[in-house]
């Protein structure tokens, strides 16, 4: 069969097209690739049965560029690939994230108790939360903050005086 130059250039084109999108798609996989947890305190108590474990004293749970520092860490295995929901108990509790990228900032904040979720990368700051970001600071009862898109959302507390107070910085000179 007479395939003409046209269609013969169009189907170079697509499967370099192709290549390229199967190479960003690897990239973008790699990127991906799960963190490790890792935890650092006094005591431990594993349960591999129930899928519970608890850390006691100076707890330091971290993965990639988050830290999160307390008195009490319990971490609940989620299912079998590893997913886990972390509780940490603090006066306060506290979180670190270190910029992933150029140009952003560092995220810190506090809480009565901080709970992470692995899979979704959130972390839920809740009681007196405070989460700052380049000047900024966010309080609240409860706030959320994905680690990987960085969107915060913040919630009132029950109470007349418990609104979400928010600073925002000026810019330097932009002229």
């Amino acid at each position: 069969m007479y395939k003409s130059p046209t269609r013969r250039r169009l189907r170079l084109a697509a499967t370099a097209v192709l290549g390229l999108a199967l190479v960003a798609g690897t990239t973008a996989y790699a990127q991906q690739k799960p963190l490790p947890i890792r935890i650092e305190s006094n005591d431990a108590d594993l349960s591999q049965q129930d899928g519970v474990s608890t850390y006691t004293g100076n707890v330091v749970l971290t993965r990639g560029g988050l830290t999160l520092t307390g008195y009490k860490l319990v971490i609940t295995r989620i299912n079998d690939r590893g997913n886990v929901k972390a509780v940490l108990n603090g006066s306060p509790a506290k979180l670190d994230k270190q910029p992933d990228r150029e140009g952003d900032d560092v995220v810190t904040g506090d809480a009565s108790k901080i709970e992470y979720t692995n899979n979704d990368s959130t972390v839920l700051l809740r009681g007196d939360a405070v989460v700052r970001r380049g000047g900024d600071e966010i309080h609240g009862q409860v706030i959320r903050h994905n680690v990987d898109t960085g969107r915060t959302q913040a919630e009132r507390g029950s109470g007349d005086s418990e609104r979400v107070r928010i600073t925002i910085q000026p810019k330097g000179d932009q002229s």
